[in-house]
């Protein structure tokens, strides 16, 4: 009888073995709770402690899953120095992390087996994080909020210039609101961003432009270059039209998701190479959906750096005119860079303006821009619109807008003309009608992508006159 539950004990043992290499916590965590109901002894097992500290750590459960690897590693488990390492990097404790990431390969050398993640990727997003940290931007955060994680963007309060967030079931196009959680949209109303599951599930970031009859682009995706392997998601597109912060898991990242920065050739429309932002808005944790307020002068990132299960921490932080950085050397630089205390950033002399500042932040949206009669409605900054073009103080804008104004003409008849040709061709298909549908498809995507270059040199040469 023992010898046959000795036997069904290691079956379990072995089950719970192979749901957590499936990552099913916690099925696999049920049968540990099984297994050691069968046979209590099997709870001081090397094996049974760091298959239940896998099952912690990936519930969050840091402090519970750091007390089974550790007795699994003084049981001879050399697997859980890999755990051990995440943990150590998880604390910013990064010398901590490279010594047990080395002792964890060294016994996957001994014992030729491979457990988890690759350490090799883990020593990657270890040297991001250590090169972040030579670098750690100096700002001042004026405001911390913990907010559910499921719709933190609605917790964002920007003024009307800088454009707002929307849940992904309000998205135009029906077709594309399934897996999403939010999207951006601009000042305007005619310009969208989101992310969204690839055909075999990859988040991938969509761009689409609201043509003059209301109706919607097909989202456009963005170049698969920007996630460096892995996902994207959460896009905040600058006034300009040019600058995109984003969030990305890939390659570069430190660790989960981290936000980068990446701008577009104002003339081709073509992205260029990304950069990672750095600390302190990146973490070892997930951080994301950074978007800058100018007219209020403040940024907004969420993080859920400070473990606080079903909610996430949002700060809000004055922007820099330029990047300040602290000394690398400061004793509490590892403070600094993962905001212990967002109050120790802030001058107290300065208390009067923060409060102003937040002050501003909430009355926003509470006067909406009222419509008034005129030849056009262009965004401009500050939450205001153009409706003349006497409004232009750039002649050189003015001019520009007088080119857009016209081409947006042009473009509205080839959509009327595009509408009638798609209308006439199920009744006459005709090779005729259809090479003219094609022609007109490709001609409207270039004339939109030049109305979109003119509509960023309106705002860049407008805004350079102020």
């Amino acid at each position: 009888m023992g010898a046959f539950v000795l036997s069904a004990n290691a079956d379990l043992i072995d089950q719970a073995r192979f749901e957590v290499s499936s990552g099913d916590w916690s099925k696999a965590q049920a049968t540990l709770a099984q297994a050691a109901r069968e046979n209590p002894k099997i709870t001081s097992t090397a094996q049974y402690n760091y298959l239940l500290g896998a099952c912690k750590f990936e519930s969050g459960d840091y402090m519970e899953a750091e007390k089974l690897f550790s007795l699994a590693k003084a049981k001879g488990n050399g697997a859980a120095n890999l755990y051990l390492g995440r943990l150590a990097f998880l604390d910013y404790d990064f010398d901590k992390a490279a010594t047990l990431y080395g002792d964890f390969k060294r016994h996957r050398e001994k014992t030729g087996q491979v457990v988890g993640e690759t350490v090799e990727s883990l020593e990657r997003q270890l040297s991001i994080a250590e090169n972040a940290l030579e670098s750690v931007e100096k700002i001042v955060v004026i405001d911390s909020i913990a907010v559910p994680a499921d719709d933190f963007f609605e917790y964002y309060k920007l003024s009307p210039s800088a454009g707002h967030f929307i849940a992904g079931s309000e998205i135009p196009l029906e077709k594309h609101r399934k897996g999403v959680d939010m999207a951006f949209v601009n000042e305007g109303g005619d310009f969208m961003m989101w992310g969204e599951p690839d055909e075999v599930g990859n988040m991938r970031i969509v761009e689409s432009t609201r043509y003059t009859d209301g109706s919607w682009q097909e989202p456009v995706a963005l170049p698969d270059f920007l996630y460096k392997g892995g996902y994207g998601n959460f896009p905040f597109m600058m006034p300009d039209g040019v600058t995109l912060y984003y969030s990305s898991n890939g390659a570069e990242s430190m660790g989960g998701y981290d936000i980068f920065i990446v701008n577009r050739d104002a003339s081709t429309g073509e992205y260029l190479q990304p950069q990672n932002v750095g600390m302190p808005f990146n973490s070892p944790a997930d951080d994301y959906l950074l978007a800058i307020d100018e007219e209020a002068g403040v940024g907004w990132w969420a993080t859920d750096r400070n473990e606080l299960g079903d909610k996430i921490t949002i700060y809000v932080y004055i922007v820099n005119d330029l990047r300040k950085n602290y000394d690398s050397d400061d004793d509490d630089i590892i403070e600094k860079a993962r905001i212990e205390d967002y109050r120790s950033t802030q001058n107290p002399a300065d208390k009067e303006k923060y409060e102003e500042i937040l002050n501003m932040i909430d009355s926003f949206g509470e006067n909406d821009n009222k419509e008034k009669e005129g030849a056009f409605r262009f965004p401009m900054s500050g939450g205001t619109f153009y409706r003349n073009l006497s409004d232009f103080r750039s002649v050189e804008a003015r001019v520009k807008m007088e080119s857009y104004l016209a081409l947006s003409g042009k473009i509205e008849s080839m959509q009327k003309e595009l509408k009638e040709l798609r209308e006439r061709y199920p009744v006459n298909r005709a090779d005729n009608i259809k090479e003219d549908i094609l022609r007109l498809e490709k001609e409207m995507d270039k004339q939109r992508a030049e109305l979109n270059k003119l509509k960023s040199d309106i705002y860049r040469l407008e805004k350079e006159k102020k």
